[in-house]
């Protein structure tokens, strides 16, 4: 701040300006302000402290909770990372069964229809949209009156 011959000099100058018989009580008066400003300084500063500490507890209550919850998300991922892990060999391995269910042909087929008679079935009924002369007759299949057959 000040060394001490500028202080000196202030001194000098004060003495010169004020006199002698005013120094002292001037002096005194400046030492009071002087006194009164550091205790609000600190009166200032304690009460930010406090205040600073009142903030600091709440930031600390908040963060309790935030913290946990940071621990449980944590928690829950790694499961959730084993579960897809498992859930992933588990398809795997359907899929590796049904790959080889698909390529498993079966015995052929001794006697019934071969594929060339469905076909030719098939192109009669949607030809004359009636079913085969050998299948039973369904329901609704009666001809209407005034209807012609034909």
């Amino acid at each position: 701040m000040f060394q001490g011959s500028e202080i000196f000099v202030i001194l000098l100058v004060a003495l010169v300006v004020l006199g002698p018989e005013r120094l002292p009580v001037v002096a005194r008066k400046l030492g009071g302000y002087t006194a009164e400003l550091r205790k609000a300084a600190r009166e200032l500063r304690a009460g930010l402290e406090s205040e600073l500490g009142d903030v600091s507890g709440i930031v600390d209550d908040v963060r309790s909770p935030i913290n946990e919850m940071k621990q449980v998300a944590r928690e829950t991922t790694g499961e959730m990372r084993k579960f897809g892990s498992e859930s992933k060999k588990d398809l795997d391995e359907v899929a590796a069964e049904g790959r080889r269910a698909s390529s498993w042909v079966g015995p052929k087929p001794i006697s019934g229809p071969t594929p060339a008679d469905a076909m030719a079935d098939l192109e009669s009924i949607e030809r004359t949209g009636r079913p085969l002369g050998d299948a039973p007759d369904l329901p609704g299949d009666e001809e209407l009156p005034g209807e012609a057959t034909g």
